[in-house]
């Protein structure tokens, strides 16, 4: 999966892949493989060479907050096709639907129908190219209807959820 990351002004593209338990990460022209492990709110991140950092990570829609020790990195981090399934700045166009931008399977669906909704919440987790994709919500609203469930296989294109737009 790509992405791009801009930290203090600076563009930085980012190609990760998903490896078993592990993550090769390019970050500009280097590699790097890491280990990612979640307990509660703290992370560790093991790097290849056996450097391990604990860290906390807090997330507001593209903005990552991470800090590692006393240092803290405000990174925004950008995936590509959420750009393609943005159609202006706080709406959700004409339909309401919510689409599939690449085939894959529904991993979760992290909503329930009736639930309000702000831009950036996560709807459906879509396992897409080894790689877990959270869509979010495009703009603040009420889930009407769930096309999908954990398990069910998408094509491109398909309809995962309605939201009307509040």
């Amino acid at each position: 999966m790509i992405f791009n990351a801009r930290y203090r002004d600076e563009e930085i593209p980012l190609e990760v892949e998903r490896h078993g338990s592990t993550y090769r990460v390019k970050v500009g022209e280097r590699w790097i493989v890491a280990d990612l492990i979640t307990a509660g709110g703290l992370r560790s991140l093991r790097l290849e060479d056996g450097t391990q950092f604990l860290l906390t990570h807090h997330r507001e829609g593209t903005t990552h907050q991470i800090t590692i020790g006393a240092s803290q990195f405000d990174v925004e981090i950008v995936d590509p096709l959420a750009l393609r399934r943005k159609r202006g700045d706080d709406h959700l166009g004409d339909s309401g639907i919510i689409k599939a931008l690449m085939p894959g399977r529904i991993a979760r669906v992290l909503v329930e129908k009736g639930a309000e909704v702000r831009r950036g919440t996560g709807l459906i987790v879509l396992e897409a190219m080894k790689m877990e994709n959270e869509i979010p919500a495009p703009a603040d609203g009420v889930v009407d209807e769930i096309f999908v469930k954990p398990g069910d296989t998408v094509e491109g294109g398909a309809d995962l959820l309605h939201l009307i737009a509040t």
